[in-house]
């Protein structure tokens, strides 16, 4: 039997920079190479050296397209990785998008913080150039003793628990896992035995809210516009959150045929994104494939205004309230959201919503938790806005989802813990002990774990 040893290189008592190495018996195989997220300095992490030597790496596998997960691929390439990455065919389409608009983000950051580049263009198209397409349930026999197959992780569009077989044993990493009944993809595969198994633990100290109230105070937002004439900005997150919104949207606009608000979708990103899910039909859930095989597209509704160009967005500030502005980025580190919140974050008349984790160190885990303005090419812009939070639209799994999951093992030797914040996952560690009792650790940074 080989011998099996984990290090985990990111995502380690923290919620970004995913990267696992699995070392069996000498077979190197890393899972995940995503970016560090968290203000400045979460983001100037991302150029420190890989702690392991990349052309040692035998496989890559990628669980989904989710940035803290992918963006440092192409940055393997930058330092001699040669082999391929697997990935879900549509977990390719959608890290392609987000590798690509974080590539001109990272052009522009570097020459504002006079940062060198990560990685170059064509360590990009390298990578695009490797990829293996891996459909789920699909086994992958990586050498005559190491296999993998892909289940969904009912996280976003393409995303995958890995199951990995070496001799006799199995690890099972998580990935990032979804919910239960999520308005598009479908639910979360249950994977009956593995001896060991990495789990994520994001929200594992807390429950999301119910679905129904979810929508309800997205929807008390939007009728709030109309009632305080104001203006309502939504921050997304360009995957899963963005459909997941819009879907929630349509259903509001199409029974309520007198509701007039312009919905400004900011975002170039998410709307391609969007495009990716029509083209996926398959792997989305039956009540979704249903209504698009119907030809209704439940992306586009009356009065949804999508800006394709920079003019087309400054034009969004011009038009009178009530309006609705959905941009990003979802922790408010970028894109097109911080130009209106310098607009509109000011007005007390004006309600921000943040959908999903800010990890703190983001502005929007300042904005949220009150801990001032922020500083806009050097003007302080003062919060004065409402601003409020909907965790039910997480694409992550709550407590109850993840104990759910974790459940439905056959008991395992070990759980391994990574993927959120360390006082989450001592409270989620003491939850499994108490409930199921599993034998758990948790991740620490470049500290391997022997696992047999």
């Amino acid at each position: 039997m080989p011998k099996l040893k984990l290090t985990s290189f990111g995502a380690a008592g923290e919620v970004t920079g995913s990267c696992h190495l699995l070392n069996i018996g000498g077979y190197r195989l890393l899972v995940d190479c995503g970016m560090w997220q968290g203000g400045q300095e979460g983001y100037l992490k991302n150029w420190d050296k890989f702690l392991f030597d990349v052309k040692s790496i035998d496989a890559v596998i990628l669980t989904h397209a989710h940035l803290d997960h992918c963006g440092r691929l192409a940055k393997l390439y930058a330092h001699g990785y040669k082999g391929k990455v697997y990935a879900t065919p549509p977990t390719i389409k959608l890290a392609e998008i987000v590798l690509t608009d974080s590539f001109n983000i990272m052009k522009e950051k570097a020459a504002r913080k006079k940062l060198p580049m990560l990685h170059s263009s064509r360590d990009l198209k390298r990578l695009y150039e490797s990829w293996k397409p891996t459909p789920y349930y699909n086994q992958v026999n990586l050498t005559s003793d190491i296999k993998f197959k892909f289940h969904n992780a009912g996280h976003i569009l393409g995303s995958a628990i890995v199951e990995i077989t070496a001799g006799d044993k199995t690890v099972v990493f998580s990935g990032d896992i979804g919910g239960h009944d999520m308005p598009l993809v479908k639910d979360i595969d249950y994977v009956p035995h593995a001896d060991y198994v990495v789990c994520e633990g994001t929200y594992g100290d807390r429950v999301h809210e119910h679905l129904k109230d979810r929508n309800q105070k997205l929807i008390q937002a939007v009728q709030n516009v109309t009632l305080n004439n104001s203006t309502l900005l939504i921050t997304i997150f360009a995957i899963e959150r963005t459909q997941d919104i819009l879907k929630v949207l349509n259903d509001y606009y199409e029974s309520h045929l007198d509701f007039r608000v312009p919905v400004y979708l900011d975002s170039p990103m998410a709307a391609t994104a969007t495009k990716v899910y029509k083209q996926e039909l398959e792997h989305l859930n039956p009540a979704a494939q249903e209504t698009l095989k119907r030809d209704k597209d439940i992306f586009n509704f009356p009065h949804l205004d999508i800006t394709n160009n920079i003019r087309q967005s400054k034009k969004i500030n011009s038009a009178s309230p009530p309006k609705i502005i959905m941009a990003g980025s979802g922790m408010a580190e970028g894109g097109r959201m911080i130009h209106h919140f310098a607009h509109y974050l000011s007005n007390n008349n004006n309600h921000v919503l943040f959908m999903g984790f800010q990890v703190p160190g983001t502005l929007g885990h300042k904005i949220l938790n009150g801990e001032g303005g922020f500083n806009y090419y050097g003007k302080d812009i003062p919060v004065r806005a409402q601003v409020d939070q909907i965790d039910g639209f997480s694409a992550h799994g709550d407590l109850n989802a993840l104990m759910d999951w974790l459940d439905h093992f056959e008991k395992p030797q070990r759980i391994v813990l990574a993927h959120g914040d360390q006082r989450v996952l001592e409270s989620f560690e003491k939850t499994i002990n108490d409930k199921l009792g599993y034998q758990t650790t948790i991740s620490r940074q470049n500290i391997p774990i022997n696992l047999n």
